[in-house]
């Protein structure tokens, strides 16, 4: 998937909206065609991790579902301190090599 060069140096982060956008300009193909697709890789990797806790994408990385334990947060405006309850988060690891392109090798 290319995304153009001038989208991703203008903001830090895109949309599904930005990614079908640039995927039905490339190849031409219909945006509910590109939406089902987008839809679907993410209904795997969903699935993937509530099945079995991680998703590997090769040569891409790997999603893992991690736990957190509760612990004591504090609002930085009102100093009011709270409890962050317990909870799972998903962290990704990206592969060497993606690492690699990211450091120019």
């Amino acid at each position: 998937m290319a995304i153009s060069k001038t989208l991703i140096m203008s903001r830090n982060n895109i949309s599904k909206d930005d990614i079908v956008y640039n995927i039905k300009n490339r190849y031409r193909l219909p945006s509910s065609y590109i939406e089902t697709i987008y839809d679907n890789i993410f209904l795997i990797i969903k699935n993937g991790l509530k099945k079995k806790g991680k998703f590997k994408i090769s040569k891409f990385g790997t999603f893992k579902v991690i736990f957190k334990k509760a612990r004591l947060g504090m609002n930085p405006n009102s100093k009011v301190k709270y409890t962050i309850s317990e909870r799972k988060v998903v962290v990704f690891s990206p592969s060497k090599i993606v690492k690699n392109k990211l450091n120019g090798k």
